[in-house]
């Protein structure tokens, strides 16, 4: 019998041995941020300790359900340590769902508790960050929601330090509403001082709270790597997992995590999506999608849930006109013709401009700003040609004869003498319809100064047109960041993918830096839109960003295409606009 008790007792202590053992390889998993290992390993541990490393780990894996469940079952742990460790971990869970006021009563209900285990010293800090963090809505929704009056009482006094008089008073009155003992009132007036309100004429943003977690969604579709597309958006979310390390190798105390979502080239997969992105990842900002009609159906629930989209592609001039929380990085058909009508009257010293767009042309919006533009800065449109050429085969030349240089022709037909033609041409016709312009402009030996869109790049011109005529383009994208910054990125780019970078890639680093830099800025995601529409310019890979206080990259570069228009370029002292 004695015999047996031994070896019951060695099992006993075995068992509890090897449980210890694992628990530790756990803990160390966890520390070492390989949190699914550390999950696997603690789960066969039978412990509270290993249960709140368990919902450690799924809270720093973003997955908040699970996190929640097995926070939950400490509620009535044995320990105090470990049942207040929960709860403090329940509250970060609960500000990174951005559920402010059950994290805020949370913290406060540990920082009044009688039994002290040390958690309060990280509950203490973590509270006066998450007040200092709130915008004025967020404050009040904490304040109607405070489960203690010290709780409303701190949303007060930080209120006091951001709001006007009259603002503030209204918290006040709410504050006094919600306090059911009236002969506290005159107290809480006091307390607050109302005689005493500082009018604080600049707005500073928040610092984001130790531990922050930035949600961004991703949403492109996925190809079969034999589809001619494969590439793009593959490398465009290679582009944007760069800068999201880059952001968070520099950031101790705040990180992003990318949630990527197919959106399979379909606007209701696109809407679903965002739709879960939303809801179940709380996201605080989506970059994508790649397409037209799937970026319109993503606007308007980026809109619904007010949570900012960041196109990297997209173009469309009806995208951005109802839509408050999009923001277009390659800039519209609207903005080239303003940014080219600015170059040709400011830049090149041109008064009397013509204008040839097709009718229910994408270059059409860029033929319309670019003539409202160029009369707001004092030029003459002296011809604005605008119709369907595709119906009488592009034949130009009753259109073009207006530009001929034989002054007694001009003269005893009216012709107005013209300096430039802007023609934004695009589509699948656009090569044809430079080539059959510049044509008739050679047949003439006009020699008016050519502007225009980013098509005329892949224009079939003659040697002889090439080496005679003056042709300018507009172009959104373009190196801006220095020689060290692009070979450091090719370099850690072609390390980390096994590839080389293109243009796409470096689109998808410069939207999601621009981003994460105005995250930095803003510190609650809540002022992201402010932060974006003001930031300073942007020199990136691929594109200049700068929205001016818009919704729209209002940066085209204009680049000279022949010798003559580089020439003419190179005198000027700035060639972009």
């Amino acid at each position: 019998m004695k015999k047996y008790l031994v070896l019951l007792v060695t099992l006993l202590f075995l068992t509890e041995y090897a449980s210890a053992q694992s628990f530790q390889e756990g803990v160390e998993l966890y520390e070492s941020e390989q949190y699914e290992e550390a999950i696997e390993i603690l789960q066969n541990v039978n412990s509270d300790e290993a249960l709140l490393f368990i919902g450690k780990s799924y809270l720093a894996l973003g997955n908040y359900p699970l996190t929640r469940s097995y926070l939950d079952q400490l509620q009535n742990s044995e320990r105090t340590s470990i049942q207040q460790e929960a709860e403090y971990t329940k509250a970060v869970l609960y500000f990174r769902t951005k559920d402010y006021s059950s994290s805020l009563n949370t913290l406060s209900q540990l920082l009044d508790s009688s039994n002290r285990s040390g958690i309060q010293i990280d509950a203490r800090r973590l509270y006066n960050q998450i007040i200092r963090y709130l915008d004025i809505s967020e404050q009040f929704e904490v304040l109607q929601n405070a489960d203690s009056r010290s709780l409303r009482m701190d949303v007060a006094r930080q209120s006091k330090r951001q709001m006007d008089e009259p603002l503030f008073r209204s918290v006040v009155n709410e504050l006094l509403r919600l306090e059911p003992d009236t002969s506290l009132h005159d107290q809480i007036l006091e307390s607050l001082n109302l005689n005493q309100i500082s009018q604080n004429s600049t707005f500073s943003y928040p610092t984001a709270p130790e531990g922050t977690v930035y949600h961004i969604g991703v949403v492109l579709p996925t190809f079969d790597e034999e589809d001619p597309d494969f590439t793009i958006p593959r490398n465009l979310y290679f582009g944007i997992m760069l800068a999201a390390e880059e952001f968070n190798s520099r950031n101790s105390d705040k990180k992003v995590q990318l949630i990527f979502k197919n959106s399979a080239e379909s606007p209701d997969t696109t809407a679903m999506a965002v739709t879960e992105l939303a809801w179940a990842h709380h996201a605080d900002a989506v970059i994508g999608p790649l397409f037209s009609d799937t970026a319109q159906r993503m606007a308007e629930l980026a809109e619904e849930y007010r949570v900012p989209m960041l196109a990297p592609l997209a173009n469309s001039d009806e995208l951005n006109l109802d839509y408050n929380y999009t923001f277009q990085f390659n800039p519209t058909f609207e903005v080239h013709g303003k940014n080219m009508a600015r170059y040709a009257v400011q830049e090149l010293g041109l008064d009397t401009l013509a204008v040839i767009t097709e009718e229910n042309s994408l270059g059409r919006e860029s033929a319309l700003a670019f003539r409202k533009e160029a009369e707001r800065l004092g030029a003459f449109i002296s011809y604005y040609f605008e119709d369907d050429f595709a119906a009488i085969g592009y034949d130009l030349s009753e259109f073009t004869e207006v530009f001929t240089p034989d002054e007694a022709l001009s003269d005893s037909l009216g012709y107005i003498p013209t300096q430039a033609i802007y023609a934004p041409f695009t589509g699948q016709a656009s090569s044809t319809m430079a080539s059959l312009l510049m044509n008739d402009l050679e047949a003439m030996r006009s020699r008016q100064i050519i502007l225009g869109s980013e098509e005329w790049q892949d224009a079939d011109l003659s040697a002889y047109q090439r080496r005679t005529f003056e042709i300018f383009h507009s172009q959104a994208s373009g190196t801006a960041a220095d020689s060290t910054t692009v070979a450091y990125f090719e370099e850690d780019f072609s390390t980390r993918f096994n590839t080389s970078p293109d243009r796409f890639a470096r689109m998808g680093y410069d939207t999601a830096t621009f981003l994460f830099q105005s995250l930095e800025t803003a510190g609650n995601p809540s002022y992201l839109g402010r932060v974006l529409r003001n930031k300073d310019v942007y020199n990136g890979l691929a594109l200049q960003i700068h929205f001016d206080g818009h919704r729209i990259n209002q940066i085209v570069n204009v680049k000279p295409l022949t010798p003559r228009a580089q020439a003419r370029f190179e005198d000027e002292p700035d060639s972009e606009d």
